[in-house]
């Protein structure tokens, strides 16, 4: 039996395809819900609007819904509008009085009789909760449902019901579909953030599970999940052919050599101890050489890190002007990390990064909203790192004193394969830097705690430590 591929509608919203599959399968039928304010009409026109923009034809049927000239007002305001698709490419339609006379009957000979006549690629019914409310039994609901869906697969237009309800229940509206797909708010504290969740998408592998999404000038954009596309998930990371110093005196020495190329490394130490300072020197050796780096901070602004790294001798403006050099910084509020991991992913594969820093694992880890995704966020997130064979610093803060206790939020031996301790130590009064080695992969190193000396000439190494038996603080 020949079977034919139904074709797909890719909608042109970032990130929708791809948590789609590739798209909505074409001339089907699909349920948008989510309260008010979760953004249902304005993802569903701007698909609409992207179509009109290709030559097809949308056709807008509303029923208690805003009024038309509000709804364009509203859509004006976003850049995928364009004033002259409405009325050429872009029809509105209003059936509630039609639904208010005749019933669920009339208002599906007026859908027929207006697909026949207009003949459009894709139709969007807001208000259609409408519906429900207006109808007399469940069962005429449910075979109005079925005619509606055979209509649209017959007329060829893919079409997209949008309705103010959350929820995957036994409705209707939910089982006779082919698709259905929330629009939902995540609150914590006194921050909100837009999620979107395909429960269902006849033909089509989609991702499941939640994935963030935000409103702006361009409309709706989607980041999906990173554990959901990790892309690295079951490869093997490419083989760690060289060493990478760390570009500070004594230091290479008693790493032997540094680094593996590829690997991740977390710099843990207490506020102040030099842990930024230290992943500059790891940055500047790499651009005398050459390479292509990234700084990705929370804390230190750019401005701030340029004069820290000037203060120690570390000029890096000459290197942020060439583009060998970029910074990404964002302070940790109300950052959506999946939209930060997409873009340092995408900085790191357009520009071909061999060094990043990640300065603050911590504020990473406060901006991951959802409770216990942390392990499951940065696993995915250093594989892909691994996998792109970027050789990667965390700093990582540790209490100011020692009977603090760090939040154990990953696990430490699965994120890095290389473990550096910089902490205080009380020496008859006076606060010593010393730094050690916990971990270093596949490298043989000096496993005594060092003497750490900061200077306007930058980070140098002496020890051992003489003071190893001094309080810590």
């Amino acid at each position: 039996m020949n079977t034919t591929r139904i074709p797909l509608l890719h909608t042109g919203v970032p990130g929708l395809d791809h948590i789609l599959g590739g798209g909505f399968p074409a001339h089907s039928l699909y349920l948008i819900e989510g309260l008010a304010g979760s953004g249902k009409t304005t993802l569903a026109c701007q698909i609409g609007f992207q179509h009109a923009h290709q030559g097809k034809k949308v056709l807008i049927l509303t029923l208690i819904a805003e009024t038309h000239n509000k709804m364009l007002n509203h859509l004006s305001n976003f850049s995928f509008f364009d004033e002259s698709l409405v009325t050429e490419r872009i029809l509105f339609l209003g059936a509630y009085n039609e639904l208010l006379r005749g019933g669920l009957r009339a208002l599906q000979k007026l859908i027929a009789a207006t697909l026949a006549e207009q003949r459009p690629d894709i139709m969007i019914i807001d208000g259609f909760r409408t519906v429900r409310e207006a109808t007399p039994s469940d069962m005429s609901l449910s075979e109005f449902m079925l005619s509606l869906n055979s209509l649209v697969s017959t007329m060829e237009c893919t079409t997209f019901l949008l309705s103010p309800t959350e929820g995957n229940v036994a409705d209707s509206e939910n089982t006779l579909v082919d698709g259905l797909i929330e629009l939902s708010q995540f609150e914590r504290g006194m921050q909100l953030i837009r999620e979107i969740k395909v429960y269902k998408l006849r033909g089509s592998k989609h991702m499941l599970g939640r994935h963030v999404f935000e409103v702006g000038a361009g409309g709706v954009t989607i980041y999906p999940r990173l554990e959901a596309i990790n892309s690295a998930a079951g490869a093997e990371p490419p083989q760690a052919l060289s060493q990478l110093s760390f570009g500070i005196q004594g230091w290479d020495l008693l790493t032997n050599g540094g680094v593996l190329g590829g690997s991740t490394t977390a710099l843990l130490g207490n506020p102040g101890v030099g842990k930024t300072l230290m992943a500059l020197h790891f940055i500047y050796d790499g651009l005398k050489r050459g390479e292509t780096c990234l700084i990705v901070g929370f804390h230190e602004s750019p401005a701030r890190l340029l004069e820290k790294g000037r203060s120690v001798g570390i000029d890096l403006q000459p290197h942020l002007d060439s583009g060998k050099l970029q910074v990404i910084w964002h302070p940790p509020l109300e950052v959506l990390v999946d939209a930060l991991a997409q873009q340092v992913l995408h900085n790191v594969e357009q520009r071909k990064v061999v060094r990043l820093v990640i300065d603050g694992i911590d504020a990473l880890r406060e901006i991951i909203l959802h409770t216990h995704r942390s392990r499951s966020f940065l696993v995915a997130f250093v594989n892909e790192l691994r996998h792109r064979h970027v050789t990667t610093f965390f700093t990582q803060e540790l209490p100011y004193f020692a009977h603090g206790t760090a939040k154990p939020e990953a696990s430490e031996s699965m994120l890095f394969e290389n473990i550096i301790l910089l902490r205080y130590v009380d020496v008859g009064g006076i606060n010593r830097r010393q730094i050690g080695v916990l971990k270093l992969r596949e490298n043989s190193y000096d496993a005594a705690n060092h003497v750490l000396l900061i200077s306007n000439q930058g980070m140098s190494i002496e020890g051992p430590a003489s003071f190893q038996r001094a309080q810590p603080l």
